[in-house]
């Protein structure tokens, strides 16, 4: 089966059927895959064909889901940018991944497109409303034939491309095929503790260049269910629309859960239509946790994956978080157990699988697994052995199977011979009743060769000083975990999934010393 079999099922049998809500508008199935037959012939008079790549640049929008399912269509792979980054972040994106058309309909991004067309190649073709050297549109697509196109396209064949974060170095396009997508869906609405089908409806708010926005438009037109599609994230707006519909899910990176449970009065609203929150992409504290669950009265499951896993493959389930609440609260620091079909092994740096309760790198087996960083052969060579992907992060496996993060590798700190996970002291600070947003690094420390700095961003009307704040950890963690150094900053700087960007709090303290991390 491919990516678009399911929305033509539906348009063929439910035609009438809510596809996709944004901003009190609505497509149906049948118009939705119309329209993506008749973006699908003009991809294809502009030149593109199987294998070759499109570009898509604004925040969310229908026409994200449009092209995803025309480039499917024609063999085509859709590449959805990043529209936070810099021009020539852009501009490496296009030309690396050799994409042959941009489709730009969002105006606040036209001063972004003038900067990047001197980056573009001369025969590259450009999709806009209105602007000057570029294909109108409304017009041009309205002009296209809406059968479906006879293009042969094989389940192996490459779906989409989404490029990694670009935490350290440039960001890699990892390729997903047809085969791992369904698979993906497949393995998602097994565990749903309530599955989405039509007549239920989901939102959509994480960006559509990430996995986890990306993943949950298409999951939902793989079950038929209607997608509430949030332009950017707007934490009142995600309240509102979950008291105003009969919401199945939406998924939320922990920064959105917190984002939501800042909202005055946040406890007396009604979200008794709501099923279920997923989150992921990101580590959550236990006191956050705790919190939305309090607050929101939901399921909540956590999503433990990457965009080299095609998304979710391990998770910690509804039953599991009952469990946490009924006498095992250790439970609630690990991501889970891995989901259907998928296989996880804690590996040493020798290549040795790690005994239980030791850690090590986490490695995925799945078949919902990327086919390889795009031109990049010896990236994918060192990050894919015999099917396993490498996940960089540390970790270990407990007696039951549970698997907890303990770092990403790269962020492991090392201070006197101690190797030290941050994340395990950012969880024991976020309990202090002034922090809002903590993240620790390493910083260079002649005695230690690395010490512990936390950086902390304070609730309204608080204050935190050194000596509370180690005073406060002393019960909590081991002496040597404590950090002695502290920041009071206003915000923490994130990438748009939600991770803390380590590498600019790292930056200016690693600055011409000769070991740096990350």
């Amino acid at each position: 089966m491919l990516v678009h079999h399911f929305t033509e099922y539906y348009a063929r049998n439910f035609p009438d059927n809510p596809c996709i809500t944004q901003d009190g508008h609505t497509s149906s199935y049948g118009e939705i895959n119309r329209l993506a037959n008749q973006l699908a012939n003009g991809l294809k008079s502009l030149g593109v064909g199987k294998g070759h790549r499109v570009c898509i640049l604004g925040e969310n929008s229908r026409e994200h889901l449009l092209l995803f399912l025309a480039a499917c269509k024609i063999g085509a792979v859709t590449v959805s940018l990043n529209y936070r980054l810099a021009p020539a972040e852009l501009a490496f994106i296009i030309n690396d991944s050799e994409s042959r058309v941009l489709l730009m309909l969002d105006d606040g991004f036209i001063d972004t497109l003038d900067k990047l067309r001197p980056e573009l190649p001369a025969d590259f073709n450009l999709l806009t409303r209105g602007l000057s050297d570029s294909h109108d549109w409304d017009s041009w697509l309205a002009a296209q034939p809406d059968s479906k196109p006879d293009v042969e396209v094989e389940p192996g064949d490459p779906f989409f491309q989404l490029y990694t974060s670009g935490t350290t170095g440039n960001p890699k396009g990892v390729v997903t095929s047809h085969a791992s997508f369904v698979a993906e869906c497949v393995m998602n609405t097994t565990f749903f503790p309530s599955r989405p089908s039509p007549g239920s409806a989901d939102i959509v708010c994480a960006p559509m260049f990430h996995i986890g926005g990306a993943g949950s438009a298409l999951v939902s037109t793989y079950s038929g269910s209607t997608i509430l599609l949030h332009k950017t994230f707007d934490p009142v707006k995600v309240v509102e629309d979950i008291e105003r519909y009969p919401v199945g899910s939406v998924f939320m990176v922990p920064a959105m859960i917190m984002a939501v449970l800042q909202i005055p009065g946040i406890e007396d609203r009604d979200f008794s239509g709501l099923k279920q929150i997923f989150y992921g992409a990101s580590p959550i504290s236990e006191a956050v946790l705790r919190r939305a669950m309090e607050v929101f009265g939901v399921d909540f499951i956590q999503m433990y994956g990457m965009t080299e896993t095609g998304g979710t493959v391990v998770n910690l389930t509804v039953a599991d978080h009952q469990r946490a609440l009924a006498g095992k609260p250790e439970l609630l620091l690990s991501c889970g157990r891995p989901s259907v079909g998928a296989e996880v092994k804690i590996m040493d740096l020798e290549g040795k699988e790690c005994p239980r309760g030791e850690v090590g790198e986490i490695w995925i087996k799945s078949d919902t697994n990327m086919l390889g960083y795009y031109n990049l052969p010896e990236a994918s060579a060192s990050s894919l052995t015999d099917g396993w992907v490498h996940s960089g992060d540390a970790g270990y496996m407990d007696e039951e199977g549970y698997i907890y993060l303990k770092d990403r590798i790269k962020d492991m700190v090392v201070s006197g011979g101690e190797n030290i996970y941050p994340v395990e002291v950012e969880n024991a600070l976020a309990h202090h009743a002034s922090i809002a947003d903590v993240a620790v690094i390493g910083v260079p420390d002649e005695k230690f060769g690395e010490a512990l700095l936390a950086f902390v961003v304070l609730k309204p009307d608080t204050s935190l000083a050194v000596d509370e704040m180690i005073e406060f950890c002393r019960d909590r963690i081991a002496g040597y975990k404590i950090p002695r150094q502290l920041e009071i900053i206003e915000e923490m700087p994130r990438n748009p999934s939600g991770k803390i960007l380590k590498k600019e709090l790292r930056k200016p303290y690693w600055e011409g010393v000769e070991r740096s991390i990350g």
